[in-house]
């Protein structure tokens, strides 16, 4: 069993950057405008670790090529 960010850096390797790179960017992009609209405190931290997690992922592919 893969991780999402495993079969991701597969699809890389393979040729796929471009599409992995946009859909990437795209949720990081959803998850920093719902973390700004969201008044729970508590959510808006789980939101920041999971807007983190997924830069430094995205971050990680695009060194590869």
């Amino acid at each position: 069993m893969m991780t999402r960010f495993e079969r991701d850096r597969k699809d890389v390797l393979e040729g796929n950057e471009i599409e992995v790179l946009k859909r990437r960017k795209a949720e990081i992009e959803q998850l920093t405008r719902e973390g700004k609209a969201c008044k729970n405190g508590f959510r808006r931290q789980c939101i920041a670790q999971e807007v983190a997690r997924l830069t430094r992922e995205y971050n990680e592919i695009d060194s590869l090529f």
